[in-house]
């Protein structure tokens, strides 16, 4: 699969319903909170076939959230002036997707870590001129990747009560053909985009 430049159905699609609020707003506003805040790219795929997402494997190795599913993303740096600019250098270091390859459309709501104590803060956005041989992966970061179409997830996800710190939380699950299961924080994100792509507005939270 190669996209670039992206068809216009799909492309189109996406921009109308990820429409950009205005423009990305710096760090600085956020700085309220004690939890450490980290950015997410949801990268969109728009082909002739359809719309397809990237998704990626954390590495068995690491101490948090090994072995689990997630888009490309991380941490908060110094000098990212901004979440999309974490969310673009992140997806950058993770996979070899330059920022240029990337349309960003609009912020998704924040979604938190429980485990962690990490506000995450996800980016929709277009990928272009990308294919599935030019995806490096960081080494000791990202085991695999694996691409799913947005079309395929369920419009009603399963649903799993957790319970994490001593408090019960209710997550949604996706699965992907390969196996894969989405759950936590990317679960709600992946929901907030279905919620968009159906014609609804996803819950807005802080």
């Amino acid at each position: 699969m190669k996209t670039g430049p992206a068809p216009c159905s799909s492309a189109e699609k996406l921009r109308r319903v990820f429409s950009p609020s205005g423009p990305f707003p710096p760090w600085a506003r956020f700085r309220e909170g004690t939890e450490r805040k980290s950015a997410v790219l949801v990268p969109f795929f728009p082909a002739e076939e359809g719309v397809r997402l990237l998704f990626l494997r954390r590495s068995s190795l690491l101490t948090h959230h090994a072995g689990e599913i997630c888009f490309p993303g991380g941490m908060r740096e110094e000098e990212d002036e901004s979440p999309l600019a974490t969310a673009l250098r992140e997806t950058e270091e993770e996979t070899a997707i330059p920022p240029s390859a990337v349309e960003p459309l609009r912020f998704l709501p924040v979604e938190h870590s429980v485990v962690t104590s990490i506000a995450v803060f996800p980016v929709a956005g277009i990928v272009s001129g990308v294919s599935p041989e030019t995806i490096l992966l960081s080494p000791g970061e990202i085991d695999e990747f694996r691409f799913a179409e947005i079309d395929s997830f369920p419009a009603v996800p399963e649903k799993e009560r957790v319970l994490l710190k001593g408090v019960p939380h209710i997550y949604p699950v996706y699965s992907l053909d390969n196996g894969w299961r989405i759950w936590g924080v990317t679960a709600r994100i992946l929901e907030n985009v279905l919620r968009l792509w159906k014609g609804e507005e996803p819950p807005w939270h802080s």
